[in-house]
């Protein structure tokens, strides 16, 4: 999961200028170690069957928090694939920055959405590789 996170963060820190921190928790643990549950964005591993075959992938939450912001991310993608988590979180974040009220952070936008409002938002900002 730390070569998956380095990707994500790379593809995503090349392709849009973020205003203020999300975080994005990634793990690969059946004990949730890496709390994906909490993130602004949570990305938990899963496999994905493609044509017969079980390949690695991500069920993807969103809304998280601890502190003030205290909450339980809720799922938007149940199954994508891992070759597809980066441009997916791009997605997101490009669906937030779009539609998000002035200085509204993404788990206050997160949650002021359906999460079918945020998995069309999200879809239509995807770009296709």
């Amino acid at each position: 999961t730390k070569n998956s996170a380095g990707k994500i963060a790379r593809y995503v820190e090349e392709r849009l200028q973020l205003e203020e921190p999300v975080n994005i928790h990634i793990t690969g643990c059946i004990n949730s170690c890496a709390q994906h549950y909490i993130g602004d964005i949570g990305l938990v591993g899963t496999k994905v069957e493609v044509e017969d075959e079980m390949l690695d992938g991500y069920r993807v939450y969103v809304g998280g928090g601890y502190g003030e912001d205290a909450g339980i991310g809720r799922e938007v993608f149940p199954e994508i694939l891992a070759t597809d988590a980066p441009r997916v979180v791009e997605s997101m974040l490009r669906a937030f920055q779009d539609n998000r009220d002035a200085q509204e952070s993404f788990v206050q936008w997160s949650r002021r959405q359906s999460i079918e409002v945020i998995k069309e938002m999200s879809e239509n900002h995807l770009v296709v590789a």
